[in-house]
């Protein structure tokens, strides 16, 4: 594939992926410090869109009233097909981090660029070339080594965990595949909105049928955690991503996004005492170098359907 070199709107497009992936880097400490409150899983993944869901209900407040309208078509895709995606990946992270911890989910969750560029390649037009394949297993190498680099992290795969966390990886990687389709004619803000109520509903009803019991916060602290965990991860992250999906082929954003691990282990050094192999830093550096690659090779040549354009009047 031959480079080009992007112009302002597409480097805008990567630093929003890169922040959005930054901002996703968070997940791992939220959902570790609610459990340690005495949440559990169930209940944080229903507090995390629930809490993003409020920050979005009033982004999209200012729009006026006919943001909130939708018709019966809309409705089936933006809230049922999207809300489901949504619902079931709240309940794979949660279980997954529990199952198996913090690192193993990031490992297992950034499967994901290779189903995007694979899925990409089938439903919109993104041809997969040598380059683009090439990055998506260097990033998702350079992941690996991350996240099994970690000293001080004791990771026990169990096949129910392993399990969730390729769920994990697959519903994140159909969210971008969804939030890339969707933005064309509906912009970012509306179908993120309107999927976060579905998943909201989603895992409510998982939560009522399972007979797992609702824990809330139990004080303002921990509301304000939780709040702050929903604003960053739920709400200004995927707005990030969605927004950008409008400029970049989806294969491109989903590579870029793999800077998630990075802040990962950062806040892990940090905040959770634990440091980095060798093997762990090498791995760092290998995702730098899949995620600046992303960037710098361009977009693929494909069917026409991946072409940057120009973002829809709405947003």
């Amino acid at each position: 594939m031959r480079s080009e070199k992007p112009d302002r709107r597409v480097t805008v497009a990567y630093l929003q992926v890169l922040l959005a992936g930054t901002l996703w880097g968070t997940s791992g400490p939220f959902s570790v410090a609610l459990y340690r409150v005495g949440i559990p899983p169930t209940s944080v993944a229903m507090i995390r869109p629930a809490a993003g869901l409020l920050f979005l209900f009033a982004f999209l407040a200012f729009r006026g009233r006919g943001a909130f309208r939708l018709g019966t078509r809309d409705a089936l895709v933006l809230v049922g097909l999207g809300g489901i995606v949504v619902g079931l990946f709240q309940l794979a992270y949660q279980f997954s981090t529990e199952s198996v911890g913090v690192p193993a989910t990031v490992a297992l969750l950034y499967l994901a660029p290779a189903w995007v560029v694979g899925m990409s390649a089938i439903f919109l037009g993104e041809r997969i070339t040598a380059v683009r394949g090439g990055l998506a297993l260097l990033s998702i190498g350079g992941v690996w080594l991350t996240v099994f680099g970690a000293q001080g992290v004791d990771v026990d795969l169990t096949l129910r965990g392993i399990l969730w966390g390729c769920v994990t990886g697959v519903s994140y990687g159909t969210y971008t595949l969804f939030g890339k389709i969707t933005g064309r004619t509906r912009g970012a803000l509306v179908p993120l909105f309107w999927s976060t109520v579905g998943g909201t509903m989603a895992v409510a009803a998982f939560v009522v049928v399972g007979g797992d019991p609702l824990v809330l916060p139990s004080d303002a602290p921990t509301w304000g955690l939780a709040l702050l965990f929903g604003l960053l991860t739920m709400a200004a992250a995927p707005l990030l991503l969605f927004s950008a999906l409008r400029t970049l082929e989806a294969g491109r954003a989903s590579i870029g996004t793999t800077i998630e691990p990075l802040v990962a282990a950062v806040l892990a050094m940090l905040l959770l005492e634990q440091t980095l192999a060798p093997v762990g830093w090498l791995g760092l550096a290998v995702l730098m170098v899949g995620v600046a690659g992303a960037y710098a090779a361009g977009p693929s040549s494909g069917r026409g359907k991946s072409r940057t354009t120009s973002p829809p009047p709405s947003g």
